[in-house]
């Protein structure tokens, strides 16, 4: 494991790889980034769309909802170098993992769907059409991945991973954690702004408490594949 600055590495979007268990060069994929670990306490629920946004999203706990970090559709597999390439912009915009000084350690999921025949941006009137979500801070709060994955032209979930964050803040000390082999765990010890991440993350799947993050949003699944991130 190697201990990384969230500003200086995870503040620019990482190349993904993807590891499917069998693939087809024209399949189509959009991409979630998504932070589980948002107080809800910190979020103004007459600052979001009703529609859309309202009640909160689930995050990784009852008292937690869920922030859009990233959204690209129309990525490609390329079978040459296991690379997903975009070929369109994205929906929403990269943001790297800023957790709040001082909360726990924020659970940062990469969900991987096929995109099927049918599939369409959301709206001009939702606050994650292209012109809202990348303008406005709040349109990104309170992101539903279950709503989503019911939405016109979402297909199977096939992949996910995470990375967790924490910003323990001026002077604090805290521990970072991100899954080792078989369900196995790592930690180091973090400055402030300190992030865990591997090289090459394990699969998503080895992960109990992780996988859990998922069935929790989306009910029992089984992961086929696993999104690499490789960051810096």
């Amino acid at each position: 494991m190697r201990h990384t600055d969230p500003i200086s590495e995870t503040s620019t979007i990482p190349i993904f790889n993807y590891l499917p268990s069998s693939s087809s060069s024209s399949q189509i994929y959009t991409l979630l980034m998504i932070d589980l670990s948002i107080p809800s306490t910190r979020v103004d629920p007459s600052a979001l769309d009703p529609s859309a946004q309202l009640p909160l999203a689930l995050g990784i706990t009852p008292d937690r909802t869920t922030r859009l970090h990233f959204w690209q559709a129309g990525l490609t597999f390329s079978s040459d170098n296991g690379t997903l390439t975009n070929t369109t912009e994205p929906v929403a915009f990269y943001n790297g993992p800023m957790p709040p000084a001082g909360d726990i350690p924020h659970d940062y999921v990469f969900y991987l769907f096929q995109q099927e025949a049918g599939f369409a941006p959301p709206p001009e009137d939702s606050p994650f059409n292209v012109n809202n979500v990348n303008v406005e801070s709040s349109n990104r709060a309170s992101f539903s991945v279950q709503r989503f994955a019911e939405g016109e032209g979402v297909g199977d979930l096939v992949a996910a991973n995470f990375i967790r964050v924490q910003n323990p803040g001026s002077g604090g000390s805290a521990s970072n954690e991100t899954a080792g082999p078989s369900g196995t765990s790592a930690t180091t010890p973090s400055a402030t702004g300190g992030v865990v991440a591997a090289p090459s993350p394990s699969p998503f799947t080895g992960s109990a408490g992780k996988l859990r993050t998922v069935r929790e949003v989306l009910g029992p699944i089984i992961l086929l594949g696993s999104v690499i991130m490789l960051f810096g």
